[in-house]
C-alpha cells in the first residue's frame, strides 16, 4: 500500500494541476477528525469538523467548518464555507461566503459571494453582486408561503386599521 493510500493524518507531497511545483500538504483519508489546519490540506473520503488552511482540497467528504484562501469540493458536502475563491463540483453547501464562486451541479443553501458562476446547479437564496452562467435560483415552498402569508396578513392589519379610523 502506497503511503498516500493508508487511512489517517499524515503529510505528503502535492502538485497543482498544471504545474510541476511539489509542494508539502496534510493529507486526511478514510477517516472522522475534529480539526485540521495547515498550508495545503487535501481530504479524501473523510469527515471533518473544521478545516482551515490556505488551500484546501475536499473529495467525497463531508466538513462541518471549511475555511480558506481557495477551496475545492468534490462530491462532497460543508455545511459553512468561508473562502476568498472557491470551487464546489457535484458538491453541497448549506451555507457558503466567498468572493468567487464556481460551481457545477452543485446545492448550494444560502449563498453570499462577490461574483458566481454556476453550471446546472441549485441555488436557495443568494447575494450576489455578480452571476454568470445559466443558474436556476430557488426558493423553497416553505418561504414563499410564509413570505406570501405575511404580506396578507400585513394587508388585513392596514384594512382593519383604516376601518378603525374611520
Amino acid at each position: 500500500m502506497h503511503e498516500s493510500d493508508r487511512p489517517g493524518v499524515h503529510p505528503t507531497v502535492y502538485r497543482q494541476p498544471g504545474g510541476n511545483v511539489p509542494t508539502e500538504a496534510t493529507a486526511v483519508r478514510d477517516l472522522p477528525v475534529d480539526r485540521v489546519e495547515g498550508q495545503t490540506i487535501i481530504v479524501e473520503g473523510s469527515r471533518v469538523d473544521q478545516l482551515t488552511g490556505q488551500r484546501v482540497t475536499l473529495e467525497r467528504s463531508n466538513a462541518q467548518r471549511v475555511e480558506g484562501r481557495s477551496v475545492q469540493a468534490d462530491r462532497s458536502a460543508i455545511r459553512h464555507l468561508e473562502a476568498d475563491r472557491a470551487v464546489a463540483l457535484r458538491s453541497a453547501l448549506a451555507v457558503a461566503r466567498v468572493r468567487e464562486l464556481r460551481a457545477a451541479r452543485a446545492r448550494i443553501g444560502l449563498l453570499r459571494a462577490d461574483r458566481v458562476e454556476i453550471e446546472q446547479g441549485n441555488v436557495a437564496i443568494a447575494l450576489v453582486r455578480d452571476l454568470a452562467g445559466p443558474a436556476l435560483l430557488r426558493v423553497p415552498l416553505g418561504f414563499l408561503l410564509a413570505f406570501a402569508g405575511g404580506i396578507l396578513a400585513g394587508l388585513a392589519l392596514s384594512f382593519g386599521i383604516r376601518k378603525q379610523r374611520r
